[in-house]
Parts: structure tokens; sequence; C-alpha cells
């Protein structure tokens, strides 16, 4: 029988090899049942950096933590330049071989497990500013600034620019708007000012 705290116990062996040295220790967290199944999680633990790790058929999310800033896997190998050379996630049916893939990428990350972990901090920072923008965006459409957009884009085609002036005065998110979006406003409004 599949067991996610069994698989990841065993797959914390395989991490042991690069994170013993470095004077990190594993914390088993929690497992339990979730909406997506059976899971387990823990962390690897070193002063104020940590490196979650979570499963269930197979580890999924991975993050890392220095202090209270933290970043994705994958973020953070972006921030690495390293996204190309990458090998977690795998997408094997073997759970372990995750856990190597995961091994392989801990190589290019010697800033956070013994440096400084200034990349890590960029990373975090940058995915921290997308996940913003990203709430924003949804936020905007959520308020109908998408729609109104649209019907400003549209307006300003039929040459409709009193029309075009009111939606752009009327978003409730202005600085989403695109640079063409921008420039349609602005040719609106000298239109209509003559």
């Amino acid at each position: 029988m599949f067991r996610p705290k069994d698989v990841l116990l065993d797959g914390v062996k395989i991490l042991d090899l690069v994170l013993v040295p470095k004077h990190f220790r594993f914390l088993f967290r929690e497992e339990g049942k979730g909406s997506g199944g059976e899971f387990a999680w823990g962390e690897f633990v070193h002063g104020n950096r940590r490196l979650e790790v979570h499963l269930r058929l197979s580890l999924g999310l991975v993050r890392y933590y220095v202090g209270n800033q933290s970043a994705s896997h994958e973020s953070y190998m972006r921030e690495l330049r390293v996204w190309d050379q990458y090998r977690y996630p795998g997408f094997s049916s073997d759970p372990a071989a995750a856990f190597r893939d995961l091994v392989h990428d801990l190589g290019f990350a010697d800033d956070f497990l013994s440096g400084s972990a200034e990349v890590l901090c960029t990373a975090a920072a940058r995915e921290a500013s997308g996940a913003a923008e990203q709430s924003k965006r949804e936020m905007a459409r959520y308020f109908g600034d998408e729609r109104r957009l649209e019907q400003l884009r549209s307006r300003f085609h039929d040459g409709n620019y009193t029309q075009v002036v009111l939606l752009a005065e009327s978003l409730k998110y202005p600085e989403h708007m695109t640079e063409s979006e921008l420039r349609m406003v602005e040719i609106a409004r000298k239109r209509t000012l003559r």
C-alpha cells in the first residue's frame, strides 16, 4: 500500500546525502488526507533556512526559505540561471527519481545551502512581485476593467472618442492599460477637445 509518509522518509534519505553535510536536519511535519488525497510533508532546517518538501503521489511542492522570504524551486532555479539544466520535476513514475532529480538541482544551490542566499532573496522578491501583479490583474477582471478595456478598444476603432475617454476614466485599475490602450486614450482626448 502506498503511504506518502513512507515514500517521503525514503526520499529524505536521498536528500540527506547533500543536506546533512551542509548542517541541515529533517523535521517531519505532518501527514493526513486532504482534498487532493493523502499527503505528507516536512522540511530540512538549518538556522533561518528551510527547504520544504511535500509529497502526495510523488514529490510535489519544493520551496526554499531564508528568514521570512521564500521562493519556489522553479523561481529559484530560474534566478540561478540554470533552469535549462534542471531535472526536478522530471515526471518519472519512480518516486525516488524525483528526489534524485532534486539532489541534482541542489548542486546549483550553494547560494542557499551555504552562501549569502542573495539569489534566493531576489527570486523571492520577484515571485512576490509577480504574485501581487497577478492579484491586481484578477481584481481588475473582477471589477469589470477587462470588459471596459475591450469596449474602449472597440469604441476607438468605431471613432467614438468621447466613449473612449469615459471608459478610461471609469477603470478601477488604469495602471493595467497597455501602451497601445494608453495611446488610444491620449488620441481620443485630443480629438474630443477639437
